[in-house]
C-alpha cells in the first residue's frame, strides 16, 4: 500500500472528509488530494502529527515497518543457509525457532523447522528426546500439508513428515502419507522408508530396476557414441554379474548393433563382426525369454524380481529382427560376403 493510500484509507476510517483532515493540519484540501493520490508527499513536520491523528507509527506511513520485517526475513534466511552449508544442526534449530516464533505464519520456516528438528534428532542418544524432536519434526510438517499451496513445499514437507513418522516406528502411519504424493516415482521412493523386511526389499529391488531402465534410456537417447554403449555394456554386467540378463538382453542386442554401426563409420570391420555376433547371442536369449511366462532374475541385487511376462503369438522373433536389421543396412556391404557374416544370417 503506498503512502496515498494509507492516508487515504485512515481517513476514511476515522469518517473525515479530506476538509476535515486539511482544516485539522492547517493545510488546504488540494494538498491532501495530492497525498491521496501520490503526487505529493507531505512536509516531514506534519508526519508525527498525521501518526498521532491516526494512532498509528511513523514507520507505518513511510512503509519502514514492512521493510524492516523485510530485514529481519532477510537475516533468517542468510542464517538458515550458513548454518546449513556449514552442517550445524544445533544453531540451525534455535534460529530456526525464532524465526517461526516471529513468522508463525510462515510455512518456509515451519518447514524449515520440522526438517531441523529432524537432523538434531538423528545424533542424539537420548531416547526420549529423539521420540520428542520426531514427534515435533512431523506435527510441524503436518502443519505444512495443512497449510501450504507451494506445490514444492508440499511435496518436501511430504517427503519429511514420511521419514520423521518412519523413524519414530510409525511405518503404518507414515505410508498413509506416502501414498499422497502423486507421483509415482517419487511415491515408490517414499514407500521405501515405509516398509520393512523382506518386502521392503523386494519393493527397493523393483524399484532400483525401474530407475536402472529409466537411466538406460535417457543415456542413449540421442547420443551416437561408443563411449556411451560400452558405458551401458559395463552397466549392465556390474548389475547382472553372472549374465542374466532377462530383458535386458533386448537393450544389449541394440547396445551392440548401434556399436557396429559405428565401426562401420571406421571401416573397423573385425570390430563390426565382434559386435553383431555379440547382438546375435542376445537375439537368441531374447527369444527364449518370449515363451516364458514369468521373469526371474538371479543377481543378487534383483533376487527377489518375479514378474509376469506376456507370451507372444507372433511368429516374428528377436533373431527375424536382427536378421532384418542386417539385411536393411548397406553400411554391412563391404563384410556382407564374408563367412562370418554368413552365419550370422542364419536362422
Amino acid at each position: 500500500m503506498t503512502f496515498g493510500q494509507k492516508i487515504k484509507s485512515l481517513r476514511r476510517e476515522a469518517n473525515m472528509t479530506q476538509e476535515n483532515l486539511a482544516e485539522l493540519l492547517s493545510i488546504s484540501p488540494q494538498a491532501i488530494s495530492r497525498w491521496e493520490t501520490d503526487v505529493a508527499m507531505p512536509d516531514i513536520s506534519l508526519l508525527p502529527p498525521l501518526a498521532n491523528l491516526f494512532n498509528v507509527t511513523t514507520d507505518y506511513l513511510l512503509g519502514m515497518e514492512t521493510y524492516q520485517k523485510d530485514l529481519r526475513k532477510a537475516e533468517f534466511d542468510e542464517a538458515f543457509h550458513k548454518y546449513w552449508q556449514h552442517d550445524d544442526k544445533e544453531k540451525n534449530y534455535q534460529i530456526a525457532l525464532r524465526a517461526v516464533a516471529e513468522y508463525p505464519g510462515n510455512m518456509e520456516y515451519v518447514e524449515w523447522l520440522a526438517s531441523a528438528e529432524y537432523y538434531v534428532a538423528m545424533p542424539t542418544l537420548d531416547n526420549s528426546e529423539y521420540t520428542r524432536l520426531l514427534e515435533s519434526s512431523a506435527k510441524h510438517y503436518k502443519l505444512v500439508l495443512d497449510n501450504t499451496k507451494d506445490s514444492k513445499l508440499y511435496s518436501e514437507a511430504l517427503f519429511g513428515i514420511v521419514h520423521a513418522l518412519s523413524y519414530n516406528q510409525k511405518k503404518d502411519e507414515a505410508k498413509q502419507y506416502a501414498m499422497l504424493e502423486e507421483d509415482e516415482e517419487k511415491r515408490d521412493e517414499l514407500l521405501c522408508w515405509c516398509l520393512e523386511g523382506e518386502e521392503r526389499k523386494k519393493h527397493c529391488q523393483h524399484l532400483t530396476n525401474t530407475k536402472l531402465n529409466r537411466f538406460l534410456s535417457q543415456l542413449t537417447f540421442g547420443q551416437n557414441s561408443i563411449d556411451v554403449y560400452d558405458a551401458v555394456e559395463k552397466i549392465l554386467n556390474i548389475m547382472f554379474p553372472d549374465g542374466n540378463f532377462q530383458y535386458y538382453h533386448n537393450t544389449l542386442q541394440y547396445n551392440s548393433i548401434r556399436k557396429a554401426f559405428c565401426f562401420c563409420k571406421t571401416q573397423q570391420y573385425d570390430r563390426v563382426l565382434e559386435e553383431l555376433k555379440k547382438a546375435r547371442y542376445h537375439a537368441e536369449e531374447m527369444t527364449k525369454i518370449s515363451h516364458q511366462k514369468t521373469i526371474k532374475f538371479t543377481s543378487p541385487l534383483f533376487s527377489l524380481i518375479e514378474e509376469e511376462h506376456p507370451v507372444t503369438d507372433s511368429d516374428i522373433t528377436d533373431i527375424d529382427d536382427f536378421i532384418r536389421c542386417l539385411n536393411n543396412s548397406r553400411c554391412f556391404d563391404p563384410i556382407r560376403e564374408t563367412d562370418d557374416f554368413k552365419a550370422l544370417m542364419t536362422l
